[in-house]
């Protein structure tokens, strides 16, 4: 099981590294981290996901909350939480595949970020969940390249 925590931090230069060098230091498994500014000078967000489910995300938001420049730290796994990844996938579809590949699309939300050569790059943005489902359904269909980021998250109390 996963959890996804956002970590608010000011003087923000270093603090990834040093939560990154905790998170290895007591043995959580990281499984992604985004890193972003905020609205306020000097503030950055940082949204970890960390393996091994409640008791290990609930040991890290202690251990990440003794750290000097830490503002916030925030369960973002609970209800009432907002939760985005980003994927770009790249094609190089036959004819019979390029139709096959849009009709299967249809139950995704996405758009062309690119089709002027011979690769067609798609984009979508949703829950991680979705993304992955998707990438299974289009794997047979002139797939060749994707990359998909790490989770944005909010809460919304």
């Amino acid at each position: 099981m996963e959890r996804t925590i956002g970590v608010v931090t000011e003087g923000g230069r270093g603090a990834l590294v040093r939560i990154s060098g905790l998170m290895e230091r007591r043995g959580f498994q990281v499984k992604g981290v985004t890193a972003g500014v905020t609205q306020r000078a000097g503030v950055a967000r940082y949204t970890l996901v960390i393996g091994g489910g409640e008791r290990q995300a609930d040991q890290a938001m202690r251990q990440i909350r003794k750290m000097v420049e830490t503002v916030a730290v925030e369960d973002l796994s609970v209800p009432g939480s907002v939760e985005r990844c980003m994927m770009l996938l790249k094609f190089t579809p036959s004819p019979e595949q390029r139709t096959a590949l849009f009709e299967a699309m249809k139950a995704y939300p996405h758009s062309v970020a690119d089709d002027r050569g011979p690769a067609l790059v798609l984009e979508m943005m949703g829950p991680g969940a979705m993304l992955d489902d998707c990438l299974e359904k289009v794997k047979g269909l002139g797939l060749v390249e994707s990359v998909k980021s790490g989770p944005l998250a909010l809460g919304t109390n």
